[in-house]
């Protein structure tokens, strides 16, 4: 018996192929039968009218701050990705001595327009080296997969401190 059968969508199943109407069937959490599909389900949503397609990734988004107090990730999440890369621009909060904080609120607010009220107020600071803010994320649950690129800022500054952000500096 299948968990779930999606019913009478519309399948882009990613590889190129021309679209078509079909039924998609989930056993496990895996997908096990597209097009065609046999037998009984504990669960059968009928998506006429929608397409049905795999997960989106997106590879560069600006959660680094939101994961720390948002499990739902969105709009990505609501707009189908289901896995994303964070870090991206060389910005983010980890890793971060608490001198830095601001800083780096600054930093991001001022490259990518974020709010640093938000972040101010929304950031829980329940980490200091990149593996503590990995480890911090770890403890929460998403919406979507999540993968965190290191970012080269936050990264200067924890090792040079000031010079990490001067330009001048030698």
């Amino acid at each position: 018996m299948h968990d779930l059968i999606l019913k009478n969508g519309v399948i882009v199943d990613g590889t190129g192929a021309a679209q078509f109407r079909g039924d998609v069937a989930v056993r496990d959490g895996v997908i096990v039968e597209v097009g065609e599909v046999s037998g009984p389900a504990r669960r059968t949503l009928d998506a006429e009218g929608a397409v049905v397609t795999p997960g989106f990734v997106d590879i560069h988004t600006h959660y680094d701050g939101q994961v720390s107090w948002d499990s739902v990730l969105a709009p990505s999440s609501i707009n189908g990705v289901t896995s994303t890369a964070m870090g991206n621009c060389g910005v983010g909060f980890a890793p971060a001595r608490v001198e830095k904080h601001d800083w780096l609120i600054n930093l991001l607010e001022g490259v990518e327009d974020i709010p640093g009220t938000a972040l101010a107020e929304g950031l829980t600071w329940d980490w200091e080296s990149f593996p503590d803010y990995l480890n911090a994320l770890a403890k929460r649950r998403y919406t979507m997969d999540i993968g965190a690129h290191i970012p080269h800022a936050a990264l200067r500054a924890f090792v040079m401190g000031d010079a990490g952000g001067d330009h001048t500096a030698v």
